[in-house]
């Protein structure tokens, strides 16, 4: 009996994900958060030129509600990572290394430097990989940096998600 009961607890979560996306309290929240997140710079060293972060995230079908923005929020690292301030910012549909379509997006650095708010002029729909690239132009100093990445759905008063923890490791230059 504890078997059928556990199975068709099981059963209801899993077709829970199928529902529509939800508005709780007249808020809009995901049925399904991205969970898929990575950050890439092809530039490596401290104080390199030309660093480009790029924070890919596959936004699923399940999620139900469209993807109206992200925000970055840095944890870890020797310097904040925009330290010289707000950089240009660009996004598009795919990867680095496979653009599609480009995305008309709006950033707000935080005044110290360590977070970002980016929102897209039309919202993301599920199914899509979406890039946000951030021209920082130099590296930080040498460390291990730490971001938390959290998804914000479009719609009325959106409950943003958290996606997960993403970092980036810049290494000491050598001569």
């Amino acid at each position: 009996m504890r078997l059928l009961t556990s199975t068709l607890a099981a059963a209801v979560l899993m077709t829970a994900t199928a529902a529509k996306a939800m508005e709780i309290n007249s808020q809009t929240s995901f049925v399904a958060v991205p969970t898929k997140a990575k950050l890439t710079n092809y530039r490596w060293y401290a104080f390199e030129c030309c660093a480009v972060y790029y924070v890919t995230l596959e936004f699923p079908e399940g999620a139900d509600a469209d993807l109206g923005g992200i925000n970055l929020q840095q944890i870890r690292g020797a310097q904040a990572a925009f330290y010289y301030g707000a950089v240009p910012v660009q996004a598009f549909i795919g990867t680095p290394r496979r653009q599609g379509r480009s995305l008309d997006v709006q950033a707000e650095f935080s005044n110290d430097a360590r977070s970002v708010d980016v929102r897209f002029a039309s919202a993301v729909t599920p199914g899509n990989t979406v890039t946000i690239a951030f021209k920082a132009g130099v590296n930080p100093p040498d460390d291990l940096y730490t971001f938390s990445l959290t998804a914000i759905p479009a719609g009325p008063n959106p409950i943003h998600q958290m996606v997960g923890v993403i970092q980036m490791e810049i290494f000491e230059p050598v001569y």
